[in-house]
């Protein structure tokens, strides 16, 4: 019986001695789990596992939000295949390394050099000019001011918002056109023909002007006459 007994502190001793200290480091822009082939399941912690030697582990990561995205792995101590690792003899440290996601937002003006258009991102009150991309979530604000030089006046934004300065959210790679008209040209929207109420609409990221069956851009011009005939036709 005491021989039994030694023979088990003996093995027991040596699972002991072949537990590898493995951490699995907590990510700042997602979470990370690692599972082992029997369904033990070591969520990233501060605090490091003690898994026997051999044992192979599955690492699974999800981005924090839509605003993160995974990068890479990054083992201290061994080699990952992948998402995946064995332990080996020596402690583990492993990183899953998360990125924010970035964008590119602009403010443009048209006609060109009508007034100018910024881009501001900031925190509260406190906004800074934008100077290359932004960080997804983030809070942008536009601001639009005129040029009394060039006598253009500012009409709106390109999705129809006539505020001169303005709160957007940084969702995605975009470019905001501010549009301007200078009433004081003789081919400005007063020389516009009398009549039926003009109607204001965007095409091609440009604003159009369509009255009695005439479209003008912002300043004016005459750019196409509409054949209300062939429209009959084609609405039969």
């Amino acid at each position: 019986m005491k021989h039994h007994i030694a023979i088990y502190i003996l093995f027991a001793a040596t699972l002991a001695a072949e537990a590898v200290p493995v951490r699995i480091v907590k990510p700042n822009f997602g979470t990370v789990v690692a599972a082992d082939g029997q369904g033990n399941q070591y969520p990233a912690s501060d605090t490091p596992y003690d898994i026997p030697e051999g044992t192979r582990l599955t690492f699974i990561q999800t981005p924090k939000s839509e605003c993160s995205v995974f990068a890479e792995w990054q083992c201290v101590g061994g080699e990952m295949s992948g998402d995946r690792l064995e332990v080996g003899s020596v402690p583990l440290t492993i990183y899953a390394r998360f990125q924010i996601v970035q964008y590119t937002i602009e403010a443009q003006v048209f006609p060109a050099d009508a007034g100018r258009a910024r881009v501001r991102c900031g925190v509260g009150d406190i906004f800074l000019d934008v100077a290359g991309s932004v960080n997804c979530g983030s809070t942008l604000q536009l601001i639009v001011s005129e040029d009394e030089t060039t006598g253009f006046k500012f009409e709106q934004w390109d999705d129809g918002v006539t505020d001169r300065v303005r709160l957007v959210p940084a969702d995605g790679d975009r470019v905001y056109v501010a549009h301007f008209s200078n009433p004081q040209q003789t081919t400005g929207l007063k020389s516009i023909p009398n009549g039926a109420a003009a109607k204001k609409y965007i095409e091609d990221g440009a604003l159009r002007i369509r009255r009695t069956g005439q479209v003008y851009n912002a300043q004016g011009l005459l750019l196409t006459i509409e054949n209300t005939d062939n429209k009959k036709q084609n609405n039969k």
